[in-house]
């Protein structure tokens, strides 16, 4: 066991570091980087859907916006159709091993939709959000069995470059975010469970394109006992409806009392009561006019 153990994981604490050569792509050429990714759908010039894997989306802005920054090899397929209709769709499914060799194929450059496509181990539909099902002009369909879907467009306000070379960069901007019914209930209700993301490591050694799969998630509680206590109710107030109704860091400290197992409900409590008295950013003064109409 021991010998299995430093063959597979070794202990490189007392070793030295060394320079590891700079390459293109460097994230996978001199570097391990595990990462979610994305299968990207879009509508080619036929009015068919395209299924892009793209490991290489991130959380751009999220606070005052919501959007992903997408780093795309130029004149790919989803290149061309995220410049020609400016729209997409990024789902996200979880780990299946079975699905990962069509994964790989459906990343093949070179090919047209739908030679992509033959390998597509999905099953397409319309996004049940209104005006944008599938129309074979620009708005493409989604996957079924995807958990969660990012529905984009692209914000040609924030060009990032555009050189002609690789890659090329697009600042999606997420107009809605779609989640299966169990993921979004769990979401709401705290979070006792995640799904099951598969993470790639990349293409590597011009032969192998990486994936692993984790053991269950687990977690571990913040502490209670650093920074300002009303923090954390802060952070989680202003979560549960930011474009309708914002907490004061005063309010927060007034609701500093509250259990911990029961603080989430308190403020929901509160922002409905809010949206109700149409109240827009929740006070100190307004947390005290509740509780006083409570208490009777």
């Amino acid at each position: 066991m021991n010998f299995f153990r430093r063959l597979f994981h070794p202990d490189t604490t007392n070793e030295p570091f060394v320079e590891s050569p700079m390459r293109d792509n460097w994230y996978q050429s001199c570097s391990y980087y595990p990462s979610p990714f994305a299968l990207i759908t879009t509508v080619d010039e036929n009015g068919e859907t395209n299924i892009g894997p793209y490991q290489l989306t991130f959380p751009f802005e999220v606070i005052e916006g919501r959007s992903f920054m997408l780093c795309s090899r130029q004149n790919s397929n989803t290149d061309q159709h995220l410049k020609r209709t400016q729209v997409c769709a990024l789902n996200y499914v979880e780990f299946d091993r079975k699905k990962l060799n069509n994964i790989v194929s459906l990343g093949y450059p070179g090919q047209s939709t739908a030679e992509k496509m033959q390998d597509n181990p999905y099953t397409l539909i319309d996004s049940p959000t209104p005006g944008r099902e599938a129309d074979g002009k620009k708005f493409p369909k989604i996957i079924k069995e995807a958990f969660q879907v990012y529905e984009c467009v692209v914000d040609v306000t924030q060009p990032i470059r555009n050189n002609g070379k690789t890659p090329e960069y697009f600042v999606l901007r997420i107009e809605k975010i779609l989640m299966k019914e169990t993921w979004q209930k769990n979401l709401a209700d705290g979070a006792t469970r995640l799904p099951n993301i598969p993470l790639a490591y990349g293409f590597r050694d011009g032969g192998k394109f990486w994936f692993t799969e984790h053991k269950k998630p687990f977690w571990i509680p913040t502490p209670t006992d650093k920074g300002p206590k009303e923090e954390s109710i802060l952070y989680e107030a202003n979560r549960i409806d930011p474009d309708n109704v914002q907490f004061t860091r005063e309010a927060c400290k007034q609701l500093t009392g509250v259990p911990k197992p029961f603080i989430k409900v308190a403020l929901k409590g509160i922002v409905k009561q809010a949206k109700a008295d149409g109240v827009e950013l929740v006070d100190l003064e307004y947390v005290k006019k509740i509780n006083e109409e409570r208490n009777g």
